[in-house]
């Protein structure tokens, strides 16, 4: 199969090639059940349904119908089933029905949904309509469960439908741990003399058979975990089952263990590409209560068990006992107590450990900056010789091919714009399969959080911005037509949401950084005589995690340091730092609609000493705002003019081309533009980063614009 994968704007995804036929991967569907197994030579057939009139049944004085709590499916005591079905030992399985006001039948399916009836007050019936047994204890939020994890009151359902063969219903009164069952059923014991009669007896059923939990357990039900056996109730009706109610029902009161939430399934595999073994990883959803262990399920079917360890189990499958295609890995969570949760969303793997194959995980962001690794998958894991990294037709990496790793693009080697990358890998044997190609757009500069700094160079600008590995870098201003290479700050920047450039703290011509964390913090970064980075310490006071949008400078007359902060909702607030650095103050400011809308906030120099904000739309459309003591933020008329490309990453303002001040902002195309923020007539440069003059604009240039493409 060939790859088939498209990456827009260097958006990437993972897909699996074939080196057989070139042909895209088939959508992946649930695989056919297998046949039914053959009924074993002791189980008894399904018996037609008997007319209303109920088939006499053995000499008994009455026993009444158990009582219990109302509670829907998963919500009452697992052993209720058990317990309800054990007070109609020796008895004609259609009483059940008959209490439950259902119907008079003393069948084995029958005489369960009966039993299931009346143990949650009516509120549960396992019945599906089309007559599909496993669906009607689906349907009523029963939870499969393997053979190994089945406690009392768990189900055991053999066959789909009544022409099902071999066909049978019981409860499992207890799990002997080695494949047998404590059961209680109808239809089983006395038969054919005395049929739909009601025993006890243990079973061991077929491979077909399927369990179902329709209740959940209780916190006193230890020994629930398979291998932690209670006292067998070997011989038929005999020990504590023996009698009708004979197992008491006190764990009706007991504090019920809710299900586990379902755990979170991952693989050591790219794109779901398997060979050889591979490493299955189930993780506790909801730490507050952990998983014993870990039941892991192979498409549909229950499998191998892991313990849990710290809320994280591991499950080492070895994908060649499994035939080359799909399947789907799912898994369950299973507390000390046996309570169980539901199955967790499938993962799919592909298998392929007869033919050559390849996946990638490419990058799925919308422009490349840095080293951009591609996580490279291939099968069969045994014959693998080397990967190729080819870019727009060239080889750039070679490296020994292997089940998992990785191939780094740098793109610092590559012009800014679109690229072809495509992935080969070979075997021993000198066949290739290839990923790609797929186009990719890179960036000359890093597009996470940006600011600018006074650059050597007088009255232009460096640009400082977060990469994608969280370095902290500096660009250099080099000429009137480019930046340098980035010369690496500071590294653990990559939580940062905000970095702003100004002067906060401190004396007058100190330049800072401001720099807005995830949890909230807002720390004030200096510079030492070395240029080394200095924290200066954290601001409080601001709730600075609720502003979606931050800008420093000059707001109010006379004023200091100040920044505004515009929330989610379009609220925005003049916020003030104290001359320490240490508290800010934040005050509530009218907003306008346009302002509070905008995707990105600057602040310009305007007359009187104070900065004027510039609000950029989603659209790449620029609308200026002045402070009005009395109004707030007001918009200016007819000011500025400009449009810059949308979508636009991270606009700054600063001095790079010409005089005065200027936008700078990567486009789609990964080409960054210097936009005049004062003349809207000048027209507007590519400040361009490694772009050789031959290379063609990715994009149409906005009106008014130009490019300029200089070699560094």
């Amino acid at each position: 199969m060939a790859l088939t994968t498209v990456v827009s704007a260097g958006s990437a995804t993972a897909a699996v090639a074939d080196s057989a036929t070139g042909t895209p991967t088939a959508p992946i569907t649930n695989p056919k059940p297998g046949p039914k197994p053959t009924p074993p030579p002791t189980a008894p057939t399904k018996l037609p349904s008997p007319s209303p009139t109920p088939s006499p049944s053995p000499t008994q004085t009455p026993t009444p119908a158990p009582s219990h709590p109302k509670a829907g499916a998963g919500h009452f005591d697992n052993t209720l089933i058990a317990t309800t079905a054990l007070a109609y030992t020796g008895r004609w399985g259609g009483q059940a029905c008959l209490d439950a006001h259902r119907f008079a039948s003393g069948q084995c399916r029958e005489f369960v949904d009966c039993v299931v009836a009346l143990a949650t007050g009516g509120k549960v019936w396992p019945v599906d309509p089309g007559g599909d047994y496993q669906v009607g204890f689906s349907a009523a939020g029963g939870v499969p469960v393997a053979a190994a994890d089945a406690v009392e009151g768990d189900i055991i359902q053999i066959g789909d439908h009544d022409d099902s063969a071999p066909l049978h219903t019981a409860i499992v009164l207890e799990n002997n741990g080695d494949g047998s069952f404590t059961v209680v059923d109808s239809n089983w014991v006395g038969w054919p003399t005395t049929p739909e009669l009601v025993g006890v007896h243990d079973w061991t059923p077929p491979d077909g058979a399927r369990f179902w939990r329709l209740g959940a357990v209780t916190a006193d039900a230890g020994g629930h975990i398979a291998g932690a056996r209670k006292t067998s109730a070997k011989g038929g009706a005999k020990g504590s089952w023996g009698a009708a109610g004979g197992k008491t029902q006190g764990s009706s009161t007991a504090i019920l263990q809710a299900p586990p939430a379902a755990p979170n399934l991952s693989t050591n595999t790219v794109g779901g590409l398997a060979s050889g073994v591979i490493t299955v990883r189930a993780a506790d959803a909801d730490p507050q209560h952990p998983s014993a262990r870990i039941r892991y399920w192979i498409d549909g079917k229950p499998a191998d068990a892991a313990d849990s360890t710290a809320g994280v189990a591991q499950l080492r499958l070895d994908t060649t006992k499994l035939p080359d295609g799909a399947h789907q890995i799912s898994a369950q969570a299973v507390t000390a107590s046996g309570a169980i949760s539901a199955l967790a969303a499938p993962t799919t793997i592909t298998v392929t450990n007869h033919q050559l194959t390849i996946a990638v995980a490419a990058p799925n962001t919308p422009l490349l900056t840095g080293s951009v690794p591609f996580n490279v998958g291939a099968a069969p894991a045994a014959d693998l010789d080397k990967a190729t990294l080819m870019v727009d037709g060239a080889p750039v990496q070679n490296l020994p091919a292997t089940v998992d790793g990785a191939l780094n693009l740098d793109t610092t080697t590559l012009t800014a714009g679109p690229h072809l990358v495509s992935i080969t890998v070979s075997d021993h044997e000198g066949r290739s399969v290839t990923w790609g190609p797929v186009t990719v757009t890179v960036t000359g500069a890093a597009t996470g959080p940006r600011a600018v700094l006074p650059s050597a160079t007088g009255g232009h600008s460096d640009l400082v911005a977060v990469d994608a590995a969280g370095r902290l870098v500096r660009y250099a201003w080099s000429s009137d037509a480019a930046f340098g290479a980035p010369q690496p700050i500071a590294d653990g920047f990559g939580d940062v949401t905000a970095l702003l450039a100004g002067h906060f703290t401190g004396a007058a011509d100190a330049r800072q950084l401001l720099a807005v964390r995830k949890d909230g913090s807002a720390h004030v970064y200096g510079f030492d005589g070395a240029g080394k980075l200095v924290d200066q310490g954290t601001i409080t006071g601001a709730a600075w995690a609720t502003y979606t949008r931050l800008v420093g400078g000059r707001f109010t007359a006379n004023g200091g340091p100040q920044l505004v902060g515009i929330d989610a909702a379009g609220h925005a607030q003049l916020i003030t730092v104290d001359a320490a650095g240490k508290t800010a103050k934040a005050e509530g400011l009218s907003v306008d609609p346009a302002l509070g809308g905008a995707l990105t906030i600057l602040a310009e120099a305007g007359a009187g000493g104070t900065d004027r904000l510039l609000a950029l739309s989603n659209t790449g459309a620029v609308s200026a705002f002045a402070f009005d003591a009395k109004h707030g933020f007001v918009a200016v008329a007819g000011q500025p003019t400009m449009q810059l490309p949308a979508p636009a990453a991270t606009p700054v303002l600063g001095g790079f081309v010409g005089s005065g001040p200027e936008v700078l902002v990567t486009g789609a195309d990964g080409q960054t533009w210097v936009v005049s923020a004062t003349q809207p007539d000048r027209p507007s440069q590519g400040a361009v980063f490694n772009v050789r003059a031959n290379v063609a604009p990715a994009v149409p240039v906005v009106p008014g614009q130009r490019r300029l493409s200089v070699t560094p």
